[in-house]
């Protein structure tokens, strides 16, 4: 089983496509993010630390309004959930 899972969100009313390569997440609900974006694929990619929950509701606001996801949103969520998959 890996230990990340990438999901890119698609690009939307002016924002470049995504690429998030997730982390599982810590007990604490903590999970570790490297990103990049359609600007510039070939840059470094920006670490950030959030809260799982709080970077579901990122993910799912971008699904809301129109972006595409290469999963299925419950796959995301899942793995975010405590105890992930």
């Amino acid at each position: 089983m890996s230990d990340t899972l990438d999901v890119l969100v698609g690009g939307g009313a002016g924002a470049p496509e995504k690429l998030l390569l997730i982390e599982r997440p810590t007990s604490d609900g903590r999970v570790r993010v490297r990103s990049w974006t359609s600007d510039d694929w070939s840059a470094a990619p920006t670490p950030t630390e959030c809260s799982a929950s709080g970077l579901l509701s990122e993910i799912e606001r971008a699904v809301r309004e129109g972006r595409a996801l290469n999963h299925e949103l419950t796959v995301v969520t899942r793995w975010l959930a405590p105890g992930g998959y």
